[in-house]
């Protein structure tokens, strides 16, 4: 358990890396998109795409370090203020529901290969659209493995004593 645990939380660094690049690159494309329209009077065709093509990936890649962190929008006032038993039949439920939304992305991106494969963006020919649809792919597996091992944790860790 500590094993997966461990790369789970090196894949998280490695994630949150990649997170900082991803928003640098946002920036940089709209800076320099700014600067040739208002500057030169041009314009990068493929620059709404690409920030397109990045912002995926940002946006979940972000979804593996809040999940892993436990950052996500919970339902605190309600979770809060319940009695122990029911957090943890929230929480159960909760994880539950991560791993079957984690394994409907990553079957999703699976049955979309074939399509996403072949079919490509307008101004990046080079790039198909199955790059664009992996981060999601990414972040369902992560979301299942990572839930998967919340609960194992849960249920081998003995009950602290308070």
């Amino acid at each position: 358990m500590k094993v997966v645990k461990k790369f789970l939380d090196i894949f998280v660094k490695i994630v949150s890396v990649l997170l900082m690049l991803l928003v640098a690159g946002i920036v940089a494309m709209m800076l320099t998109e700014l600067v040739a329209r208002n500057f030169f009077n041009k314009s990068f065709r493929f620059s709404t795409e690409l920030c397109g093509f990045l912002f995926m990936w940002m946006a979940f890649m972000g979804v593996i370090v809040l999940y892993h962190e436990e950052r996500l929008i919970t339902l605190d006032i309600l979770y809060l203020h319940v009695s122990e038993k029911l957090q943890t039949v929230f929480w159960c439920i909760g994880k539950l529901a991560a791993i079957v939304l984690g394994v409907i992305m990553v079957i999703a991106y699976i049955n979309m290969y074939k399509i996403n494969s072949t079919s490509y963006f307008s101004t990046m020919q080079f790039i198909s659209k199955a790059w664009h649809f992996l981060p999601m792919c990414i972040a369902g597996g992560f979301l299942a493995i990572d839930s998967v091992s919340m609960i194992a944790e849960k249920i081998l860790k003995p009950k602290e004593v308070k």
